[in-house]
């Protein structure tokens, strides 16, 4: 079952292949730039800033970089790799939390998921979070518990690879030891567990901090800056709900099903669900988010499936009087096949409705900022600044021109006046004097803005210096980018 659920994963990441995110780009750049020796900037030249919230992906990238390597490649190579451990994981790991057949359903639901697929090949470090949060989690949530340090060790990897990583750690280490400190005969064995596997992840944090603190003079990074409580209060948890019903309601009955250390399988989607509450809905298009649960959420909904079949084993039974045996493995079989289907070929978020997604954003999207950086490197002095909202692929391939982030969100100044509005970032960005702007508008023959942002930057008094030179664009869609110049 562990080789055809792999075989299924890869597929799928093979026809979603095309698909890398915008945002993948940003931390290449600053791979790139460290690789160079340039330092951790944005702009070469420029001041150190964090703009990327994965500092050990982009570690990895810039080592890549440095050997000679492709760095996306790097990254692309690491996501499809974890997305793979996790199958492993859930499906051999599982089996002491969940048991066997449990833990198989869940590795075929972990694999039959295009959306995660799609975060494996974009980029970033959704899968590697996915893997050592997985890892973590069913090492404590073993009946036995598991071995703290390994679970620490493994955990306190997470903070370098998202911001929200040590809250979800602490939660999990909490939940999974709590009912031991409240019981008199095993509170010093509790305490020492609980020591151990939120003490190494803290240790980590305290070290991330001290690197930022004294390599950016700031202890968060720029994106928690950007997105918290800067969004719509549900809007990343309804698209994560969206395309995910079937398996959230069979992870919500394998949770009735579950004792003991083995809810902590529930631990981690609860805090991403507390953590999605008002955040900003950014580089997230098919939940990526949400997308580290995933593997745990699946072994829940596996759960829930052979406990269905339990249910139904009976009745088939009684049907099949003169062949009983095999009957509950049948039925077992029977329903992980049909809801695997239906999150793969039928429900939202299924392979046929995320690849054809990706097609019209590689068509579109991606097409127009290839347009728009060939436009810069072949028409443009190399000194040439210019502005972009977008701040993923063009600044990246630019031929290392200088770049102003129209969101701010690779700059160092919101890191003193925390998240701007459109009108203040549009007063930024020409303050800066770029020679170019970039503006994102949904009509190729005139400005229909897609950003606010933009809009403000279009709308602003000293845009009458600029006029266009150029309209970059894909193939049937409503992106382009207006290349305007002084």
């Amino acid at each position: 079952m562990v080789a055809l659920s792999a075989v299924v994963y890869l597929v799928t990441c093979w026809v979603l292949r095309d698909f890398v995110t915008d945002d993948s780009w940003i931390s290449v750049r600053y791979a790139e730039n460290l690789a160079a020796g340039a330092g951790p900037v944005w702009n070469p030249g420029g001041p150190r800033v964090e703009g990327f919230s994965n500092p050990l992906l982009v570690g990895l990238e810039a080592l890549a970089a440095a050997a000679g390597w492709d760095a996306l490649a790097a990254a692309r190579t690491l996501g499809v790799l974890s997305g793979l451990a996790c199958l492993v994981l859930v499906a051999v790991g599982g089996r002491a939390v969940v048991g066997a057949r449990a833990a198989a359903v869940g590795g075929v639901l972990t694999a039959v998921s295009a959306p995660f697929a799609l975060w494996a090949v974009g980029g970033l470090e959704t899968t590697a979070t996915a893997a050592v949060l997985t890892a973590g989690v069913l090492q404590v949530a073993r009946p036995d518990g598991g071995r703290p340090v390994l679970a620490g060790a493994v955990l306190a990897v997470l903070p370098w690879l998202r911001p929200e990583g040590l809250l979800v750690v602490l939660a999990v280490a909490v939940a999974a030891e709590a009912p031991g400190l409240l019981r008199r005969a095993g509170r010093r064995r509790a305490a020492r567990r609980l020591a151990l596997v939120a003490g190494l992840p803290v240790l980590s944090q305290v070290v991330l901090e001290l690197v930022r603190l004294g390599m950016y003079g700031h202890l968060l990074p720029n994106s928690v800056l950007y997105k918290s409580g800067t969004g719509e209060t549900f809007g990343v948890l309804a698209r994560f709900v969206g395309h995910s019903q079937l398996v959230l309601v069979l992870a919500a009955v394998g949770v009735l099903l579950l004792r003991r250390r083995a809810l902590v399988l529930a631990v981690p989607a609860l805090v991403h669900v507390a953590g999605s509450i008002g955040t900003k809905d950014s580089a997230n298009s098919w939940s990526r988010f949400f997308m580290p649960v995933w593997p745990q959420v699946a072994l829940l909904a596996g759960v829930a499936v052979v406990g269905l079949a339990a249910l139904l084993a009976p009745r088939v039974r009684a049907r099949l009087a003169d062949r009983p045996s095999g009957t509950s493995l049948a039925v077992t079989t029977t329903l992980a096949a049909v809801v695997a289907g239906a999150v793969s070929l039928v429900l939202p978020g299924a392979v046929p409705e995320v690849a054809s997604w990706q097609e019209r954003y590689t068509g579109c999207r991606v097409a127009a900022r290839e347009d728009a950086a060939r436009w810069l490197v072949t028409s443009t002095p190399s000194d040439t600044l210019f502005a972009v909202s977008d701040a993923g692929y063009v600044p990246a391939r630019a031929g290392g021109r200088p770049a102003v982030d129209s969101f701010m969100l690779n700059d160092p100044l919101i890191q003193r006046t925390g998240p701007l509005s459109s009108s203040e970032r549009a007063d930024i960005v020409h303050a800066r004097r770029p020679d170019v702007l970039l503006l994102a508008s949904r009509d190729a023959e005139r400005f229909d803005p897609v950003y606010p942002t933009d809009r403000r930057i279009g709308e602003h008094p000293d845009a009458a210096a600029f006029t266009l030179r150029h309209v970059a664009g894909g193939t049937d869609c409503g992106y382009h980018l207006m290349v305007l110049a002084r």
